[in-house]
């Protein structure tokens, strides 16, 4: 498809995204789709796409397909229909429909392995649309556009850059320099393990509350008995849980989970501490705009992250192909306003059940306080971008 001409502003707009993670792909992927020529720039020496789950919304499903143009998404991961919250004995506490009564969302959740979401989106993208070992060392502009510096001395000049390049974003200095990562203080350890039990489902998300933990986990492949698990809890500054420790800590939680773990292999595990951002009060400035982790980095409590950064990109291409002026900053002041106060409002829910789960005393988690929080997480589905 030839670039799109934005009225105005003197020909074919152009693009240049700093981060190739699931955002920045699937961004480049649906600019393309509409016209607009982009382009993306990796710091590392090749694609990231180390093995653990993903999940994705009924939202974020509906974006996915609308980028692709046909139901391979769909066939790339497993349907999602409910998350079942239980306490440590295995015992139900809360079941929640991941379609959200009442708002038709004509999709499922998806859980995918992330390898190969990230393999699906990077194969629908030219082989040049990717520079990879392209560090971004600055951002320069002005009135007509941004200018990207590589760490090789390279430039490349663009009508607007976007950053996806996560919560230690260094596009983000750039627009914001007083905003920064925190952490959350909560850690967390993932694994994938081929393991089949009656009491693990095959179309939802289980998650076992127990004493400021939790243990979550998803099919990836149910016909195949394949499953993502995270293991959540605060980690007091101290190190990183290894596998030895972490079966320890389980140790009085319902089985399956235990011989789930134990039945991991350590290589396939990957622990990390968990991070937001503060002190970001605008997503853009100049030519120079922020979407996803780079932005909003929230826990992944209700696994939102990926389903709000693909909402962050559909809003900024819809601001950016309506704009009649061609003067991107209207654009981009109207994405402002169009994301930025609910993706804060998603945040605050998210930190709120973060909160319940990993800093209250364990009686905490009830399905009345479950029920509270969700009411206001389905509050926010009503400003969806679908």
């Amino acid at each position: 498809m030839s670039g799109t001409a934005i009225p105005g502003a003197g020909g074919a707009m152009r693009v240049g995204i700093v981060g190739a993670g699931l955002n920045g792909l699937a961004f480049a992927l649906l600019l393309r789709r509409l016209g607009i020529e982009a382009q993306v720039f990796e710091r590392g020496d090749g694609p990231r796409d180390a093995g653990s789950g993903i999940y994705v919304w009924p939202q974020g499903v509906q974006v996915l397909r609308f980028i692709f143009g046909d139901d391979r998404v769909l066939a790339a991961g497993q349907p999602i229909e409910h998350l079942d919250t239980h306490d440590r004995h295995g015992r139900l506490i809360h079941s929640q429909p991941v379609r959200l009564e009442g708002f038709d969302f004509p999709a499922p959740a998806v859980m995918f392995h992330r390898t190969r979401l990230f393999r699906l989106l990077r194969e629908a993208l030219p082989p040049d649309a990717v520079v990879y070992g392209a560090p971004c060392t600055e951002i320069e502009q002005d009135a007509e556009g941004a200018t990207i510096r590589l760490a090789d001395g390279g430039r490349r000049r663009f009508d607007l850059v976007v950053g996806t390049d996560g919560v230690f974003s260094g596009v983000r200095a750039h627009v914001a320099p007083q905003a920064r990562a925190v952490d959350t203080g909560v850690a967390a350890c993932r694994g994938i393990v081929t393991f089949d039990h009656p009491a693990l489902a095959g179309d939802r998300c289980q998650i076992f509350s127990y004493d400021g933990a939790r243990v979550v986990t998803y099919p990836l492949d149910a016909a195949q008995g394949l499953r993502y698990w995270f293991y959540a809890y605060p980690h007091h500054g101290a190190p990183l849980l290894e596998k030895a420790r972490i079966e320890a800590h389980l140790s009085e939680i319902a089985e399956p989970l235990p011989a789930m773990i134990a039945a991991t292999a350590p290589e396939r595990m990957i622990g990390n501490r968990l991070h937001a951002v503060e002190g970001l009060e605008k997503w853009h400035r100049g030519r120079v705009v922020l979407i996803g982790d780079s932005a909003h980095a929230m826990l992944p409590t209700l696994g939102y992250g990926l389903t709000l950064g693909l909402e962050n990109g559909f809003a900024l291409a819809q601001a950016l192909l309506c704009n009649c002026d061609g003067n991107l900053e209207s654009a981009l002041r109207r994405f402002d306003r169009r994301v930025v106060a609910r993706s804060r409002d998603m945040v605050a829910v998210m930190s709120d059940l973060t909160d319940l789960f990993y800093f209250r005393a364990e009686g905490a988690v009830t399905s009345e306080s479950l029920q509270a929080h969700m009411a206001r997480f389905r509050g926010l589905a009503e400003t969806t971008v679908f």
